[in-house]
């Protein structure tokens, strides 16, 4: 090259002012748009955690949140109540839909022992009785969403405990079992190869359950964990009289292993 010949080269020319100004604007606009996405999901989950709270302390003592889909769910620390059935319910019919507390059972529909009037005999089954059915006002009244020891309630079956969609109305828990009645209780399966509960009740346990029992006789008398009923036996109907059922209570139905299982740990809690 020679020394006559020179180049200049012009540094290059920088972007246009107007052309910097939206680009950095759009940046900062997105930068704003994430931290706001940001500080709406914290707003939801800190939401979430006080509705949690809030429903729970609105329970109460004594009242155990009602799942749709029951099951007994292992570790739940879920309430095991003794409750007298007051009456069946049929199915929840929508079309009738009724709000407001639960109606009363009516008179003919009441599971007491005059209107079920066991009389124990010879027969296959050790006793004949009135069928006592569902009442049919009851059809409007959904579950029960809470289940108060205090109050009477409305529950389903557990896995389809009876016939299918049958509902129970319980009066107030007569016995709550808890460590303190409890001795020992073990998931078993009975001869029919069905998982049962075994529960072997303390001294204590056991005089307060043959109290509650023998104000049951001839009648039904549900197991409710957790707002399902797991249970619904008839107390000792092949019999003129009542008997001490020495401290030895058997949760049986349809259950599964896992459910068993969870009856037996929450029954020593």
């Amino acid at each position: 090259m020679s020394r006559d010949t020179i180049v200049e080269v012009s540094p290059p020319t920088p972007p246009p002012t107007e052309a910097l100004i939206p680009e950095a604007r759009y940046r900062q606009r997105r930068r704003y748009r994430r931290a706001a996405i940001l500080i709406s999901l914290v707003a939801l989950l800190a939401g979430a955690l006080v509705a949690v709270l809030i429903a729970a302390i609105s329970g109460g003592p004594g009242t155990t949140r009602v799942t749709s889909n029951p099951t007994v769910a292992a570790g739940r620390h879920a309430s095991v109540l003794v409750r007298p059935v007051l009456c069946l319910a049929p199915p929840y019919i929508a079309d009738q839909a009724k709000s407001g507390p639960l109606a009363v059972c009516a008179a003919p529909y009441q599971q007491t022992a005059a209107n079920l009037d066991f009389t124990p005999n010879s027969a296959i089954e050790g006793y004949s009785s009135n069928n006592v059915g569902p009442d049919p006002a009851l059809a409007g009244y959904p579950d029960s969403t809470r289940d108060s020891q205090t109050q009477r309630v409305l529950l389903a079956g557990l896995n389809g405990i009876g016939p299918v969609g049958q509902r129970y109305v319980l009066g107030p828990a007569e016995m709550r079992l808890s460590a303190a009645d409890v001795d020992s209780a073990s998931a078993v399966k009975n001869p029919a190869g069905r998982w049962m509960v075994n529960v072997h009740l303390s001294a204590a346990g056991a005089a307060v359950f043959d109290h509650v029992a023998h104000e049951s006789f001839h009648q039904l008398l549900a197991i409710d964990v957790g707002g399902n009923v797991v249970s619904a036996s008839l107390i000792e109907p092949t019999q003129a009289s009542f008997s001490s059922f020495d401290g030895v209570l058997s949760v049986s139905g349809n259950l599964s292993d896992s459910n068993a299982l969870a009856i037996a740990a929450a029954v020593k809690q």
